[in-house]
């Protein structure tokens, strides 16, 4: 029998690549994006490559969509491995900011995924042997300045699973915290000051790749590229240096720039 992965976020950037990447091992997929063209040029894209897959369509921060695709996976078959990447941002000064985005950042970064685990959990969709991914962010150990709300809801995913991770060793549930660094989708595209170094950013497969192999092997936390595991130890000893930078080539720009 095939296993089965639910990718939250999964018709485009890190959430389509862990599907590709996935599917290519042997999952079945189901992919939940809010994007209904998108999600139909990714399922016809990925079903020529022979992999196995359905969508399902749902904005995660709105509650009765989120309370409908819960029930539609309840009523599925069992979950072998939950990956929550759907993210959005909000830029710029925080009190200049839409603090109707600004919840949303919350509901989607860190309310859905929670409730989502909790229910999944409560009905033994995930069982023995089954695991969870995290995808959190690099700004955990270099902080955000510019997208102080988005920084939180990341920092917040990570603790969470933190924690679930030993409450659910027990049950051995395997729970996963990734922390990818710049990458080359359209979400850092959207919401970067300056794209002029795209080509620089880490691609969405090898990112994939990595986390596939992180996971195989039961790791509980991966750093994404050398590069990113080093500013992250530079963020841990010299994190006023780091945030410098940070201002420097984030809020500044952010900030300056007209919206």
């Amino acid at each position: 029998m095939m296993k089965h992965a639910v990718i939250t976020g999964a018709a485009e950037g890190i959430g389509y690549a862990l599907a590709m990447e996935l599917g290519m091992h042997g999952y079945f997929i189901t992919g939940i994006d809010v994007n209904a063209a998108r999600a139909e040029e990714a399922h016809r894209t990925l079903a020529a490559q022979g992999i196995h897959l359905q969508f399902l369509l749902g904005d995660l921060g709105a509650k009765d969509d989120l309370d409908r695709l819960i029930s539609v996976l309840i009523a599925g078959p069992p979950i072998d491995l939950l990956v929550h990447n759907a993210g959005v941002n909000c830029v710029g000064a925080f009190a200049d900011s839409d603090l109707q985005e600004q919840r949303r950042v919350l509901d989607v970064n860190v309310r859905a995924p929670l409730q989502l685990t909790a229910a999944l959990l409560r009905a033994g969709r995930i069982g023995s042997g089954g695991g969870l991914i995290f995808i959190s962010s690099l700004s955990h150990f270099v902080s955000y300045p510019g997208a102080a709300v988005y920084a939180a809801s990341k920092d917040a995913l990570a603790s969470y699973a933190r924690s679930l991770s030993v409450a659910l060793a027990s049950q051995n549930i395997h729970v996963m915290t990734v922390y990818p660094g710049p990458t080359r989708t359209a979400h850092a595209r959207r919401y970067s000051p300056d794209n002029r170094r795209e080509a620089q950013r880490m691609a969405p497969e090898r990112l994939a790749a990595i986390v596939y192999r992180a996971y195989d092997r039961r790791r509980h936390t991966v750093i994404p590229g050398w590069g990113n595991r080093f500013i992250a130890e530079l963020g841990r000893w010299l994190p006023g240096l780091t945030e410098q930078m940070m201002k420097k080539t984030l809020f500044d720009k952010l900030t300056s720039a007209p919206r």
